[in-house]
């Protein structure tokens, strides 16, 4: 990729107020009574006691090697309720800045050019030579993060730069990516949420098809799943765990072979034996050869670790925080673990390819919000399941 110059100290968007062209933006300011009582609270936890505000920010300056592009759509990704409802892991929170204007599922424009935007932040955006990461070209798992004139990983979890709940982004050249024709916006705001699966498969599955799959949560992450297996080649059987009649109908259309109101429901129906341990506890022998767990609960990652065969694979698409959780069919059953969280730059690429491919993943997207509605999409996607929630500035 093209090497960009370094930033200038402070020279994005420090969302001051400035006397420029003004823009709508929703901004998240990191607040710790609230990401505790949102935390303690869960889904009950008022959408309007959020950090969150409706804001006219400046828009954001032009920047050698970036371009500055207008907001099509932008998702609400689970990450993002993880974040406002206080999930996400303390770990990992020296590598997001905060004040800043959230949305990393980024549907744009340029010139009149719908384009998808990758918002990994490596070496590249901060003009610094390539870590060993970038170099081998996993720029998602670049490791100066938290280095340079950037303070983030991705786009929309950014102080220096807007994301995608806002009217207006920077974004690097080398990060647009232009729409192939024909394919519908709502398929389209999907290109990141579904690079994430592509990745995710391609790293756990794809080297060594399994001879089946089970899905766990057939949400967003979970549907996709689905669609990028069969567009990716894979031919067996896809079980899925949907609790919703929506859910069940859209994954059967695209792709599933059948569906399951529960894990153990799937596991008893593919002929695994559930065997009664002390306190209450539950083992199993036998299962499928690969679960993919798309829920992003901790409790559907316990269940995709006995739901697999002895010897299979387990790739992790959601993303838990910290939860306890229980190690021994690991190493009792010689279970495999992927973890996946990112794409790298030919993982995005690859699946913008596929779009013209992924047909009837549009329908994922439901409820559509201007900005100056955040607290009514923020409710719609923290309760309403089988449905992906976007802005549409």
């Amino acid at each position: 990729m093209v090497q960009a110059p370094a930033l200038p100290a402070k020279a994005v968007n420090r969302l001051s107020t400035e006397s420029r062209v003004l823009m709508k933006a929703i901004l998240y300011h990191a607040s710790i009574p609230r990401f505790v009582a949102a935390r303690l609270l869960g889904k009950r936890f008022p959408a309007r006691a959020l950090p969150l505000r409706c804001v006219s920010l400046p828009e954001p300056e032009p920047l050698h090697g970036y371009e500055r592009l207008r907001v099509r759509m932008s998702g609400i990704c689970g990450s993002d309720l993880a974040l406002l409802y206080g999930k996400n892991s303390p770990a990992i929170s020296p590598f997001f800045s905060f004040p800043a204007v959230l949305g990393h599922e980024i549907l744009a424009e340029l010139g009149g050019v719908r384009v998808a935007v990758n918002p990994v932040l490596s070496c590249l955006e901060r003009g610094l030579p390539d870590c060993p990461a970038c170099a081998r070209g996993e720029d998602h798992l670049c490791q100066n993060i938290a280095e340079g004139n950037l303070s983030s990983s991705l786009l929309g979890f950014c102080a220096e730069l807007p994301g995608g709940w806002s009217q207006r982004i920077l974004a690097h050249r080398e990060r647009i990516h232009p729409i192939p024709e024909g394919v519908p916006d709502e398929r389209a705001v999907l290109t990141e949420p579904l690079a994430v699966v592509v990745r995710g498969v391609k790293q756990g599955l794809a080297k060594d098809w399994p001879k089946d799959v089970l899905v766990i949560g057939a949400g967003t992450i979970g549907l996709l799943t689905v669609k990028a297996l069969r567009v990716l080649g894979f031919a067996g059987p896809i079980h899925v765990v949907a609790r919703r009649s929506r859910q069940v109908e859209l994954a059967k259309a695209l792709g599933a072979s059948a569906t399951h109101a529960s894990t153990a429901e799937a596991q008893k129906a593919y002929g695994a034996k559930r065997y009664r341990g002390a306190l209450g506890a539950t083992a199993w022998r036998g299962g499928f050869d690969a679960v993919i767990e798309a829920s992003g609960s901790p409790g559907g990652l316990q269940e995709a670790s006995w739901a697999v065969r002895e010897g299979g694979r387990v790739v992790l698409l959601g993303a838990p925080g910290q939860a306890w959780h229980d190690f021994s069919p690991y190493w009792f059953r010689e279970v495999r673990l992927f973890g996946s969280y990112c794409y790298s730059w030919d993982d995005f690429a690859e699946t913008v390819k596929m779009l013209p491919y992924a047909e009837g993943i549009e329908q994922l997207v439901g409820e559509k919000y201007p900005l100056e509605a955040w607290p009514e999409a923020i409710k719609a996607a923290a309760t309403r399941k089988g449905s992906k929630v976007v802005f549409k500035p």
